[in-house]
């Protein structure tokens, strides 16, 4: 590739980016545009290439640039016309298929309106939300009283999950690490409080490895710690309990 002249590299990066996107929704049929895209990936542009690499390098002159960058330009527009032709196709089946759950279910200002069930569908998620905000609340604000809130509530409602770091001779919290457990991994959410303020960080940990540390904001720290703890409030029983008790009270 580094032997064509810097029009005709331009070009090729044009077309493969193109037959990548088509590539990616393409479908198995054998209609034209499809076809024509294979073709183009696996003939059209290797041949056309080739046919310019076989000339010797003493004789690639100017016009034989000038050809082969006009061959390639010729390449792209076929390639992109193939897939606007894949992309109406695809529109067309999106209006199909509006057609079909209108005709099936009648139409949207025939129906009556969805009721709003958000919190009701997940009830775990709102009451880990409930308890998020009492977090805060009962912190003042206060980065050296969000950790020792924390730690206190924590190791109430998820003992499992948390572990509570104190100073050399005990006394108040210094930091609370919750090991929430995810699909194949556990994500490791540590809030410390330093004499510079809190320190908030994100530990993905694999059988029992922390491979990364990302630090981040409270909000960003207590958005993420919400999501993830709702999901496993929603798989465990006896958490889910103690958080309707808790509120119960």
């Amino acid at each position: 590739m580094s032997d064509l002249p810097p029009g005709a590299l331009a070009a090729v990066s044009r077309i493969e980016a193109l037959l990548d996107e088509a590539r990616s929704f393409a479908s198995d049929g054998l209609d034209d545009a499809t076809y024509a895209l294979r073709e183009t990936e696996k003939r059209y542009l290797p041949d056309t290439l080739a046919a310019y690499l076989n000339i010797p390098p003493s004789q690639r002159d100017a016009t034989a640039a000038e050809m082969l960058v006009g061959q390639l330009t010729l390449l792209e527009k076929a390639t992109a016309q193939r897939l606007a032709v894949l992309s109406e196709s695809r529109r067309t089946n999106l209006a199909a298929n509006g057609a079909f759950l209108t005709e099936r279910f009648g139409a949207t200002d025939t129906l009556p309106d969805a009721p709003d069930i958000a919190s009701s569908a997940s009830p775990s998620r709102a009451l880990v939300a409930r308890f998020i905000t009492q977090l805060g609340e009962a912190s003042g604000g206060n980065a050296e009283a969000l950790v020792a809130v924390a730690a206190e509530k924590f190791s109430a409602l998820f003992p499992a999950l948390t572990t509570v770091k104190r100073g050399l001779f005990g006394g108040s919290a210094r930091a609370v690490i919750l090991d929430v457990p995810r699909a194949d991994h556990v994500l490791r959410y540590a809030l410390t409080a330093e004499r510079t303020g809190i320190v908030a960080s994100v530990t993905k940990v694999v059988r029992g490895i922390a491979l990364r540390t990302e630090p981040c904001g409270i909000t960003e720290w207590l958005g993420g710690l919400f999501d993830d703890v709702s999901v496993y409030v929603e798989r465990d029983r006896s958490s889910r309990e103690l958080l309707q008790s808790f509120f119960a009270r």
